[in-house]
């Protein structure tokens, strides 16, 4: 199946009080100033598809100045199949529904319609925390596995507990062993899915990241790596680990060994990106990352994601805009703000709707 996001409806969300647009099937280009309300469009299909927003609002963010509450919808198709998803949030309470029934499993969002977003904040992802490469590939997982997104939940509640009995003192006895022995399992059974799932990236970063930088007289090339803190993955190693770091965990007060620990390493000629890469380099390997994450979704399901680029044109240099228009569209259905639309060379323009924004946006169908 391939879901193809038809139309999205706003109201009272950020700066829409009723909004509706159609989108192309292949490539939908939202053009206006800044300010403008195009990434408010971005973050609706976000939310619609992955039940999250990368903005991190909070509930009072969302909806319109003195309204009491938000709704989007966005109808997707594939053929006969209709997927009617909507979110109404109010600040007591978040409802999602499909199909008009409310959901009571996240990944019953997730499955249906991939999503990719790439924004200029991701093309600091080599240089941030390794919480972040953690979550890109974690969001990633998600989307494709139940089973990924229940051991991320499940291993989230582990950390916070144990760590909350480790801040009480609280880290002798059975009742903390059995958070431990829990804390290994799971731990385990995470690393497992997302190094399987790494392996399954790794070789398209690089090849992209290859195709990006093209004739190179430097002949550079990346490696990626998966680095866990604690080495093999087996119950004797993390519990050897974890006796390692216990008097660490008792001052610090946290839990230091697990899958939350681990970082994903980029290299470029041998040499950490993190430290010593340029920006554009950093650039490239940002790109090819989500380009590869376009690949893995597609191997793994054989769905066409919905792939959103949120002003990234403008950060990019011209060769990186020409690679990136190669791929939009056919790849993935795909939308994108920009506040200049002379970025897009004529073949892109042809092959896409363009949309101005605040004008071209329907106040109702």
């Amino acid at each position: 199946m391939s879901f193809i996001v038809n139309s999205l409806r706003m109201n009272n969300f950020r700066s829409y009080e009723k909004g509706y647009i159609e989108f192309d099937s292949h490539i939908t280009i939202l053009h206006g100033p800044n300010a403008a309300g195009k990434t408010n469009i971005i973050e609706a299909l976000h939310l619609l598809t992955t039940g999250e927003s990368f903005r991190n609002p909070k509930k009072d963010d969302l909806p319109l100045w003195g309204a009491d509450k938000t709704q989007i919808e966005f109808v997707a198709t594939d053929g006969n199949l209709r997927r009617d998803v909507e979110i109404i949030i109010s600040k007591e309470d978040k409802t999602t529904l499909l199909n008009g029934k409310k959901i009571t499993s996240k990944y019953e969002m997730l499955s249906a319609l991939p999503c990719v977003i790439f924004n200029p904040d991701d093309l600091r992802i080599v240089k941030e925390a390794a919480a972040r490469r953690r979550q890109e590939i974690d969001t990633l997982g998600s989307q494709l596995s139940p089973n990924y997104s229940k051991l991320i939940s499940e291993y989230k509640k582990i950390t916070t507990q144990r760590n909350k009995m480790l801040k009480e003192g609280n880290y002798k006895g059975d009742i903390f062993e059995a958070w431990t022995n829990r804390l290994i399992d799971v731990g385990i059974a995470l690393t497992e899915k997302r190094i399987a799932l790494f392996e399954r990236i790794q070789p398209h970063v690089e090849k992209y990241y290859l195709e990006l930088i093209g004739d190179n007289e430097n002949e550079e090339s990346l490696l990626v790596r998966y680095e866990s803190a604690r080495g093999n993955n087996d119950v004797i190693s993390f519990q050897d680990a974890l006796n390692k770091r216990e008097e660490d965990e008792i001052i610090r007060k946290q839990t230091l060994v697990g899958p939350h620990r681990d970082d994903i390493i980029f290299e470029i000629n041998g040499k950490e990106a993190r430290s010593l890469a340029s920006q554009g380099q950093q650039r490239s390997i940002a790109l090819a990352w989500k380009l590869a994450q376009l690949s893995v979704i597609k191997e793994f399901s054989n769905n066409k994601p919905l792939l959103l680029l949120d002003d990234v044109m403008s950060e990019l240099d011209q060769k990186r805009r020409n690679y990136l228009a190669q791929i939009v569209g056919e790849a993935a259905q795909t939308v994108i703000t920009t506040a200049n639309i002379d970025y897009f060379d004529k073949n892109l323009l042809k092959r896409a709707k363009v949309v101005l924004v605040p004008e071209h946006i329907i106040s109702s169908e």
